[in-house]
């Protein structure tokens, strides 16, 4: 486990082009905002991830978004093996056609259904991370992975998605690039 940001340099200076990053302690945004924390206080960077996942297969096309949630103070090595349960189910997001609703006109009927079902994802997302939003404003009191309490704020720090996800989260359609 990782309880504080780390600058590493590949020589004895710590310049920007000699800078050696690895896990998400070496970063520049847990340094930043451990800097800006109070005195005692811990930044415990959160990560969700989610996947659209189908749910029924002969009984029509139902999909959902399983949204997962993990500790930044993993180190990567062990977070990304799915045997050591790093990330926990923190809930479901539905995928909803609105197949069956009625809209004024043909340009309305083509886009209100992918506009719908993306306002639904940030509804349901708001929901998922409310306490997180007020975990970073105010310290928490917690136990450590060896039991002795610390302070924490925390922080999403990192979404892990796919394209057509990260497309959704960003509200662009689904042929858009997020980088252009």
């Amino acid at each position: 486990m990782n309880y504080e940001p780390v600058l590493w340099s590949s020589d004895e200076e710590l310049s920007a082009a000699s800078r050696v990053y690895g896990d998400i302690n070496t970063g520049n945004a847990w340094y930043e905002l451990q800097s800006k924390a109070p005195e005692g206080v811990t930044i415990l960077p959160a990560i969700l991830a989610s996947d659209a996942t189908h749910v029924t297969n002969f009984s029509g096309d139902g999909k959902v978004h399983p949204v997962y949630a993990s500790n930044g103070h993993i180190q990567s090595a062990i977070c990304n093996q799915p045997s050591r349960r790093a990330f926990i189910l923190v809930g479901f997001i539905p995928v909803c056609k609105f197949g069956k609703t009625e809209f004024p006109n043909k340009t309305k009927d083509e886009k209100m259904p992918g506009r719908l079902q993306a306002r639904l994802f940030h509804q349901c997302m708001s929901i998922i991370t409310e306490t997180l939003k007020d975990a970073g404003k105010k310290p928490i009191r917690m136990p450590d992975t060896k039991g002795d309490l610390r302070w924490f704020l925390i922080f999403l720090v990192l979404y892990l998605a796919d394209k057509e996800e990260q497309n959704l989260i960003a509200c662009l359609g689904k042929n858009s690039c997020i980088t252009c």
